[in-house]
């Protein structure tokens, strides 16, 4: 397992979504963060009541700027598929894995160094997303209160992470079943779309409510207001960590099946 890794992440490094993606991660923060005040100061040149409290659900100051991350939710989620389509695709076509399998890989040590490497690649986006809107929002609004800054930093991103990673694990169980990019791609978008669409019928409707906890999504889009609810941390763990299980299950069973030309 340890040479695979090595290997893949080998790869990793002359692989242009290494270099693309963290990039992109790091100029939409930043983006959003200034597209926030400037809305904020054109509504009030013309005298409105708003704020970015509005918009982020929280006053951002630069202690905060971890809290940003559930704003850009689909904005990972569409990272996590873009490079797993990248980089596993890809290594279907160059003929890397069958190569793989012939030297007696195993198809399980495959899957999952995939999968880790596509974790890896996400943590490194959200962490410097993460860094942006610190640095962005501190500049533009403060710093703010430093009490407490460095354990809910660490337990929002690493939650926000924990969430996110199942959209990895959906990436990673469509690029192997369908070792197409387009498809791969167009696939988990559509996967990103529907979640969220579904997390918002569910909320909406009395009758349906009870299905939003089993979705992934509403414990990104929850976090910031139950984030000191020890309950609503403890179901999200359980239910993030249960959707990858189960993802990982079906991919490594479906890739056993699947005939490597």
């Amino acid at each position: 397992m340890t040479a695979i890794l090595n290997a893949d992440f080998y790869k990793l490094k002359s692989n242009v979504a290494l270099k693309v993606l963290p990039l992109a991660a790091v100029i939409w923060s930043v983006l959003t963060a200034c597209f926030m005040l400037f809305v904020e100061s054109g509504a009030t040149v013309q005298g409105e009541f708003f704020s970015n409290k509005d918009i982020f659900g929280f006053n951002p100051t630069g202690a905060l700027g971890v809290r940003a991350l559930a704003t850009l939710s689909n904005l990972y989620s569409i990272l996590a598929v873009v490079f797993a389509g990248l980089f596993i695709s890809t290594e279907f076509t160059q003929g890397t894995i069958r190569n793989a399998i012939c030297v007696g890989v195993s198809r399980m040590q495959i899957y999952l160094s995939k999968l880790t490497v596509c974790a890896a690649m996400l943590a490194l986006c959200m962490f410097l997303s993460t860094a942006a809107f610190i640095i962005t929002f501190t500049i533009m609004y403060g710093f703010g209160n430093s009490a407490g800054f460095l354990q809910e930093t660490i337990t929002v991103f690493l939650m926000q992470f924990l969430y996110h990673f199942t959209y990895t694990g959906i990436s990673c169980l469509l690029a192997f079943l369908i070792p197409n990019i387009v498809i791969t791609v167009a696939a988990g978008i559509i996967v990103v779309i529907f979640s969220g669409l579904l997390v918002e019928i569910c909320t909406a409707f009395d009758v349906l409510n009870g299905i939003a906890p089993f979705i992934p999504q509403y414990y990104v889009n929850h976090l910031n207001d139950e984030l000191h609810n020890p309950l609503f941390l403890a179901m999200s763990v359980v239910a993030t960590i249960t959707f990858v299980v189960v993802t990982v299950i079906v991919g490594c069973s479906l890739f056993r099946r699947q005939d490597i030309k």
